[in-house]
């Protein structure tokens, strides 16, 4: 990259870390990959990990939307039913009319890929990508600079993510296995699951192994490091990271400006009781909307000056 490029990279970075306080390394490795993507023939893939609420798709949304990329998001890509060729199609007619129908450049994110490695969609997006184009009902889309961000929630399944893996004796197997182990055996698995009303501990216990397994060799395989060759890890949230994001300028605090009073938000009980119940919860920043309601009704029932009078939450 040319000196020129390397001062803008730099300012792209230096204005979002003002907006995504916790997170400036994934996001500095995030800029930088996008930034030497506009360079290359063929753009290079990322999978984005971390936990619920960490702030994977606001990250990427403020970075696209900064670089000026075209950026359209599916879920449902891959199921148990295999690959859901609709949800593509509609992702590739977006940036399609985005980019005046002069090809496909821009970003695909596609939510929770955690499907795809239990359900084998590896095949499919490899296919996809190594071939640059993508056909669907007499449609042919470009595809030679699209780049695709995978995004992986891993609450629970902490330890099947690993940045670096080391191999030993004792598993060595994760590292030359094939993926082909998983598939059907996993379908089978979540099948019974819903389907069987009482589980001994122990089928729970040996359930709960393989459907992990699968997922940890899918990261691990070769189809995965193929398709995906950039993996960023977002940082954990501490405390005061969430009460840094909380706010934050773009924080969604900011959806309730016109009900609650200013100096209320800005206090630190607020804040602070508002990023305590964020910590615990399982969803992260997602569950700041109960978060904030649930501090404020409580507050209220304290006699604290929380609603403005135009308030329609004081009803």
């Amino acid at each position: 990259m040319i000196l020129g490029d390397l001062m803008e990279a730099r300012e792209v970075y230096d204005e979002l870390s003002e907006l995504l306080c916790n997170q400036d390394k994934a996001l500095k490795e995030l800029v930088w990959t996008i930034f030497k993507n506009q360079k290359l023939s063929r753009p290079r893939n990322v999978l984005l990990i971390g936990e619920l609420g960490s702030g994977k798709t606001t990250m990427l949304q403020l970075t696209a939307n900064k670089m000026d990329i075209p950026l359209t998001e599916i879920s449902g890509f891959c199921t148990e039913n295999g690959v859901n060729k609709t949800v593509l199609f509609d992702a590739f007619c977006k940036l399609f009319t985005e980019n005046n129908r002069e090809g496909c450049r821009g970003i695909v994110l596609i939510h929770d890929m955690k499907d795809c490695f239990l359900y084998g969609g590896f095949a499919n997006l490899d296919s996809l990508i190594t071939s640059s184009f993508f056909t669907y009902e007499n449609n042919f889309f470009d595809l030679s600079q699209t780049m695709f961000v995978g995004e992986i929630d891993v609450n629970g399944f902490e330890d099947c993510f690993i940045p670096k893996p080391v191999y030993t004796f004792e598993n060595i197997d994760d590292a030359i296995l094939s993926l082909d182990y998983s598939g059907d055996e996993v379908k089978m698995i979540i099948n019974d699951l819903l389907m069987t009303d009482i589980l001994t501990d122990d089928i729970e216990e040996g359930y709960e192994r393989k459907y992990r397994e699968a997922i940890k060799r899918s990261f691990l395989s070769v189809e995965c490091n193929k398709i995906f060759s950039k993996k960023i890890f977002m940082d954990s949230m501490r405390l005061e990271d969430i009460k840094k994001a909380i706010e934050s300028p773009i924080s969604e605090l900011q959806m309730y400006s016109d009900d609650l009073c200013e100096e209320y938000m800005a206090s630190p009980g607020f804040i602070n009781s508002v990023a305590n119940h964020i910590r615990e919860s399982t969803i992260g920043l997602h569950d700041m909307e109960e978060a904030v309601l649930d501090t404020a009704f409580s507050d209220n029932k304290r006699k604290v000056k929380v609603f403005k009078d135009s308030s329609l939450l004081r009803i």
